[in-house]
């Protein structure tokens, strides 16, 4: 969801990436399975602003909820890999960092009930349920991700998520984001339930199901999402994507990259839209 927050932190803005573009994040949601890796996807409804009826992964704008609750507190509520080498890693400042792996849990959290924390002890959340009402508020800007972890004494868990890419682009002539992506392995006992007002269906899918469906005009796919799948059709397990995502190129891919050939199928392909609309 790509909206701003008044909770947590009201005077001030949301951060700012490359080039002054809003930062946003996907999470692109892994697990293995029976016919190998699948990631979670989700069709976006028709009504949305920017990519209707996109089948993508979930995640948003960065908004001032994400930010530290206060200066110097980058590390606050979270566990895992420090948020210096996180920081590192991206090239963002510590305070940028904190921001967008929160907006990233939150998103997730929202958007498919997964929620990537543990408790304070450092144990799993076997079970959300308890969290129900967490999500509504969040999704209805009443709290703040801070302020839900602070609530039931959890922490961020950064362990299962790794940066994978960095988009930088915009929706026809709407505002630019700086999309930065991370792979998540699904968390032990919890499963993603798609009850979100943005999408039409969701589900679980092989990347090279979701890549042969868009060259049948059967998934709409905008250039990042179809170049995330082209990579992660790569590798058979969860663990491979995550050790791939170690050594992932994290320089911003800018604008449409038609002469790059690395993405040559997407933009020569005469891609023809069959997909029928729903009354």
């Amino acid at each position: 969801m790509i909206c701003g927050g008044e909770s947590a932190v009201p005077h001030r803005q949301a951060p700012t990436g490359y080039d002054q573009a809003r930062l946003s994040t996907t999470v692109i949601l892994v697990r293995n399975s029976a016919q190998g890796l699948q990631v979670w996807a989700q069709e976006r409804v028709s009504t949305m602003r920017n990519y209707p009826g996109m089948t993508v992964f979930p995640g948003g704008g960065v908004d001032r909820r994400d930010l530290p609750s206060g200066q110097g507190d980058t590390a606050a509520m979270w566990t895992g890999q420090p948020v210096e080498e996180f920081a590192a890693r991206l090239g963002l400042t510590p305070e940028q960092t904190h921001a967008v792996v929160f907006a990233a849990v939150r998103e997730l959290f929202e958007e498919t009930g997964t929620l990537l924390a543990v408790h304070e002890d450092g144990s799993e959340i076997a079970d959300v349920t308890p969290y129900h009402q967490d999500r509504v508020d969040l999704i209805s800007h009443r709290i703040s991700l801070t302020e839900m972890l602070m609530e039931h004494d959890l922490r961020v868990c950064t362990d299962g998520l790794r940066p994978w890419a960095r988009w930088v682009g915009g929706w026809k002539d709407l505002h630019w984001f700086d999309t930065i992506s991370f792979v998540a392995v699904a968390p032990e006992g919890q499963s993603p339930d798609g009850d979100t007002s943005e999408a039409d269906d969701a589900g679980w899918f092989s990347p090279q199901l979701l890549l042969d469906g868009w060259r049948h005009g059967l998934v709409r796919l905008a250039i990042p999402t179809w170049a995330q799948l082209s990579f992660l059709a790569r590798f058979p397990t969860a663990d491979e994507a995550m050790a791939a995502a170690d050594a992932a190129d994290l320089s911003p891919v800018v604008g449409d990259p038609v002469d790059d050939p690395r993405y040559a199928e997407y933009f020569t392909t005469s891609w023809v839209d069959r997909i029928r609309p729903t009354r």
